[in-house]
C-alpha cells in the first residue's frame, strides 16, 4: 500500500530487491514495483563476487546462495577447424582457501533470474512483496515528499506520495530521464553480440564453459578454410549454468548485421554453430530467451536529486567482462539503505544522503575503467584468435581487484581515521587493494572469534545492516566504560559496543557484549598496537572510523547524525 513514509523502489532486479531487503530489516516500509507482469527470464550476469557474498551473508541469504549456485567454471578453447581438440584451458577464478579476514574468497555463479527468485523469497519472509505490472509514469518532488504517478496493468492510474524514490529500473531508466541526469559515455555498435539462454541436450560438457574461436585476422576466421556464408567469421561462447543442460550462448562476428540476421531465429543460431564448428554431434533443445547486446559504457554524474535516487544499471552501464555490474549495483543499494534508514527515523539530516553519490561515484568511475580495459583485451583476443599461443590469459582472469575487496570510501567526508589520518591533497584509489592496511572507509575484514555468551564465530557475525558496530580492542574495564558512556549519548539502536578481548581475558569485561580473539587474528588484521583501539563498522560493512580514545566516537557520529 502507498504510504507517505515509505520508499518507492522502481525495478525488481537484484539492485531493487537487495535495497528492499536492507530497508525492511531497518524497519523502513517499502513499496517495490516492476513494469513487467511476470519475473524476467534469462541468466544475464551470473557472477557473484566475494565482496557481494559478504553482503549476502549480512542479509541472511548466503546459505541459500551456496546451495543453489556453483563455482566459476574454467573456460576451454577449441582448436579450429574441427572444434573437438582443446587448445587451452583457462582458469577464470582460481579456487583459494579461506583466510581469517576473507572467509568467502571464491566467486559463485548463479543465473540472475534464479538469484532474483531467491531474493524475492527472502523479501516475502519479511512481509514484502513485488507489485508486478505497475509502471512509473512520472513523479514530482518537494522538500518533504515524492509524488508519483503509477500505471497499473488494468489501465488504472494511481497517484501516491512517498518519502523517497529509488530508480533501480535499468539502463533505460525512466527515473534517470525524469531527473534529467547526464548519462555520459559511449556505445560501441561494432562490438555487439547475441546473448541468449538455450538448452543443450548432449555434446557439450556442463563441467566447463566453452569457446569456439578461430585464429585468423577476422573473428572466428581460420586460415585456409572457407566456411559457408558470413557464419564462418563467428565466435561462440557457451557459459554453462549451475543447472545441468542450461547454457548462455554468446556469439559475435566482424559483420554485426550478419550476426543479427542469422540469429533472429533459434534454427539460425544452431545452423550457424554447425557451419562454423562442424560439431553436428551437439544436440540443442529449446531457446529460452535471446536478445541483442552491445557495449554501452556510461554513468551518471550524480546518483540523485533531492529525494529521488538511481542505483545499479540506472546509474551505470558497462561491459559484463569482469563480472562487476550486478555486484557494483548491489553495493550501490547497500550504501544507500542505511543512510535512508537514519534519515527516515529522523536520526540523521537529509544531507547524509548526498554522501551516497559522493562515495559511489569514484568507485563506479574506476570500475568502468577496469571493465572497459578488460573488454578491449577480450575483443583483441577474439580478433587474433583465443587459441593462438601468443594470446595470454590476461583478458580472461577474474581475480585480484575484480573480487572487490579493495573497494573503499577512504576519500569520504563522513569517515574518520585518527590512527592514520589521510594526507592532505592525496586522493586515494576507490578500487585499491587496501594498501597500507585497514583504513577508515575500507571494507571491514572478518576474523575468527569466540562469542562470550553468544554464538558468534567470526567478526562478520557481530556486524549487521541495522546499526553501527563499535569494536573496542581492550581488556580494560574502565576504558570499556568510557566507550559505553559515549555510545549511550547516541540515539537508541544506532550503535552496539562489542569488546574484542585477548585470549583468556574475556571474563574480565562484564559490562558489554564480548568476543574473544582466541588466535589473535583480529588484533593482527586490524593492526592493533594501542589500547584502546576503537573501530566503528558501518551498517554497510565499511569502516566508518578508527579512533584511539572514547571521545573519538562522538567526533565520528557528529559527521552522520542530526
Amino acid at each position: 500500500m502507498a504510504s507517505p513514509n515509505s520508499v518507492l523502489i522502481v525495478g525488481a532486479g537484484p539492485t531493487g530487491l537487495c535495497l528492499a531487503l536492507a530497508l525492511l530489516k531497518n524497519g523502513v516500509p517499502v513499496r517495490i514495483i516492476d513494469k513487467l507482469p511476470t519475473p524476467r527470464i534469462g541468466q544475464k550476469g551470473n557472477g557473484i563476487q566475494p565482496r557481494t557474498l559478504e553482503i549476502l551473508y549480512s542479509l541472511g541469504l548466503l546459505d541459500d546462495v551456496f546451495k543453489r549456485s556453483c563455482h566459476i567454471k574454467s573456460l576451454v578453447v577449441y582448436e579450429m577447424p574441427g572444434a573437438t581438440k582443446v587448445a587451452k584451458e583457462i582458469t577464470l577464478t582460481p579456487q583459494v582457501e579461506p583466510t581469517p579476514d576473507k572467509p568467502f574468497p571464491n566467486s559463485r555463479a548463479m543465473g540472475q533470474d534464479r538469484f532474483e527468485a531467491l531474493l524475492v523469497e527472502h523479501l516475502e519472509r519479511l512481509g514484502g512483496t513485488v507489485e508486478r505490472g505497475v509502471e512509473l509514469r512520472n513523479f514530482t518532488q518537494d522538500a518533504t515528499k515524492v509524488s508519483a504517478e503509477l500505471a497499473k496493468v488494468d489501465g488504472s492510474i494511481e497517484h501516491a506520495d512517498f518519502e523517497f524514490l529509488v530508480g533501480c529500473d535499468g539502463g533505460h531508466s525512466p527515473v534517470r530521464h525524469i531527473l534529467n541526469l547526464s548519462f555520459l559515455g559511449e556505445t560501441r555498435e561494432g562490438e555487439g553480440m547475441f546473448v541468449g539462454d538455450i538448452i543443450i541436450k548432449k555434446g557439450i560438457s556442463d563441467e566447463y564453459w566453452h569457446c569456439f574461436n578461430g585464429t585468423g585476422t577476422g573473428l572466428g576466421a581460420t586460415p585456409g578454410v572457407k566456411a559457408e556464408g558470413a557464419s564462418g567469421a563467428l565466435t561462440f561462447i557457451f557459459r554453462t549454468a549451475e543447472i545441468p543442460g542450461l547454457s548462455t550462448v554468446m556469439a559475435t562476428g566482424p559483420k554485426i548485421e550478419d550476426v543479427q540476421q542469422r540469429f533472429s531465429t533459434c534454427d539460425g543460431l544452431i545452423q550457424a554453430f554447425y557451419e562454423v564448428t562442424g560439431r553436428t554431434d551437439v544436440e540443442f533443445g529449446e531457446q529460452l530467451c535471446g536478445w541483442w547486446w552491445r557495449p554501452n559504457i556510461r554513468m551518471v554524474d550524480t546518483f540523485g536529486v533531492g529525494r529521488a535516487f538511481v542505483a545499479g544499471d540506472a546509474a551505470h552501464t558497462h561491459s559484463p567482462t569482469g563480472g562487476q555490474g550486478m555486484n557494483s549495483s548491489i553495493q550501490d543499494a547497500y550504501n544507500l539503505a542505511w543512510k535512508i534508514a537514519l534519515v527516515h527515523k529522523k536520526l540523521a539530516p537529509p544531507s547524509l544522503l548526498e554522501t551516497y553519490s559522493t562515495e559511489r561515484l569514484p568507485v563506479i568511475a574506476a570500475m568502468l575503467q577496469k571493465t572497459t580495459d578488460l573488454l578491449n583485451k577480450t575483443m583483441a583476443a577474439f580478433r587474433k584468435g583465443v587459441a593462438d599461443p601468443s594470446v595470454t590469459n590476461e583478458a580472461w582472469e577474474r581475480g585480484g581487484e575484480l573480487q572487490q575487496f579493495g573497494v573503499n570510501y577512504r576519500g569520504s567526508t563522513i569517515v574518520l581515521d585518527e590512527r592514520n589520518p589521510p594526507e592532505e591533497g592525496v586522493i586515494p584509489s576507490a578500487y585499491g587493494s587496501g594498501a597500507g592496511g585497514v583504513r577508515a572507509g575500507d571494507r571491514a575484514p572478518s576474523a575468527p572469534i569466540k562469542g562470550v555468551g553468544h554464538g558468534a564465530e567470526k567478526l562478520f557475525d557481530v556486524f549487521t545492516p541495522t546499526r553501527h558496530t563499535v569494536l573496542v580492542f581492550t581488556e580494560d574495564e574502565e576504558k570499556v566504560q568510557g566507550v559505553l558512556e559515549q555510545v549511550k549519548t547516541l540515539p537508541e539502536g544506532v550503535a552496539e559496543v562489542v569488546v574484542v578481548a585477548p585470549k583468556g581475558k574475556a571474563a574480565e569485561v562484564t559490562r558489554a557484549k564480548v568476543v574473544e580473539d582466541v588466535e589473535g587474528h583480529a588484533r593482527s588484521i586490524y593492526q592493533v598496537e594501542q589500547d584502546p583501539t576503537i573501530v566503528v563498522v558501518r551498517p554497510d560493512g565499511a569502516v566508518g572510523a578508527i579512533v584511539l580514545e572514547a571521545a573519538g566516537i562522538s567526533r565520528y557520529f557528529s559527521k552522520i547524525l542530526a
